[in-house]
């Protein structure tokens, strides 16, 4: 059930998408990776330090946790570490959240402008979009790395903003953090937060905050 509903579509001539956890199902490989890396070179991973990367790009995490623990490895081996444990999935196995793909279509129909502004790196955000078909409904990619910081800072949101020509009131970002959604706040962005496993801890503020809160997008096909 929708909670909230303080966005009027109509007036909405731009999209902003995040992927992992709003889009796409895959911020369990994120939590596993960094947990199952960790504990191969006998380290736990503290619960700050997984809320810390939800916001940061692959490379930004891995030059984080390459300062954090002395485990021989530079950022790059880190990094490059990462990504052979999770391509695999990104390129076959994850899929969109329910209703997704079709409220894209929607989208894409109205003739409004559609961006993605992610964290993770172009490469398994391509080959996931292209996996599941969803690619071509972009008109703008922009990703962390490219801004050279995370959702923590509005650079992403910004650089989104005019790549795409567009203003922050005649724009909807799609998110499903936290500290996402108090970074597009300052910058005046209407914001939906899709309900996410990962962000579960953050629910209730979540909720109250955003302007619309969704457990899927079959709730907003509906509208």
């Amino acid at each position: 059930m929708i909670i909230n509903n303080g966005i009027d579509f109509k007036k909405m001539r731009n999209y902003i998408f995040d992927m992992d956890g709003t889009l796409v199902d895959s911020m369990y490989v994120w939590d596993n990776l960094l947990i199952d890396f960790l504990a191969k070179y006998g380290h736990e991973t503290p619960p700050d330090l997984l809320r810390d990367v939800a916001c940061m790009s692959l490379l930004q995490s891995s030059a984080l946790v390459s300062e954090m623990y002395d485990l021989g490895l530079s950022a790059e081996e880190i990094y490059d570490e990462w990504r052979s444990m999770i391509y695999d999935g990104y390129a076959h196995s994850i899929k969109p959240k329910p209703g997704a793909k079709e409220f894209l279509e929607r989208v894409k129909k109205s003739g409004a402008s559609i961006a993605m502004a992610t964290a993770n790196s172009r490469e398994l955000t391509e080959v996931c979009l292209k996996n599941n078909g969803m690619l071509d409904y972009f008109d703008v990619l922009v990703f962390a790395d490219d801004v050279g910081s995370g959702k923590s800072s509005p650079d992403i949101y910004l650089k989104t903003l005019s790549q795409m020509g567009a203003k922050p009131e005649s724009t909807v970002l799609f998110e499903d953090i936290y500290e996402a959604l108090k970074t597009a706040k300052k910058i005046g962005l209407s914001v939906v937060i899709a309900e996410d496993a990962a962000s579960e801890s953050d629910r209730e503020r979540l909720k109250s905050e955003a302007d619309i809160y969704i457990k899927d997008f079959r709730e907003l096909i509906k509208i």
